[in-house]
């Protein structure tokens, strides 16, 4: 929310001449959609390394994968063919 009403106030800003306010609420607005996806990535980076289900930022509890389902890797049908 708040890098979509930075985006509005910069384009507003630089939309009426006030370039010093627009270049302020871009950077602002450019930091937080940085800071966001950030915390996405990692999120889902870890909860990769940690074989969870599926990631969820805002579950403070989840499922492990069973053993079965780690041990056999990807089916067959959507593993890379390679050439050669």
């Amino acid at each position: 929310m708040v890098a979509f009403a930075t985006l509005a106030m910069a384009l507003t800003a630089a939309g009426s001449g006030h370039t010093q306010y627009a270049m302020l609420s871009g950077i602002i607005c450019a930091g937080t959609i940085l800071f966001g996806l950030t915390v996405i990535a990692t999120t889902v980076r870890r909860d990769h390394q940690d074989h969870h289900n599926t990631p969820n930022l805002l579950q403070d509890t989840w499922e492990l994968s069973p053993a079965f389902a780690r041990r056999r890797g990807a089916p067959s049908s959507i593993e890379p063919h390679q050439a050669g």
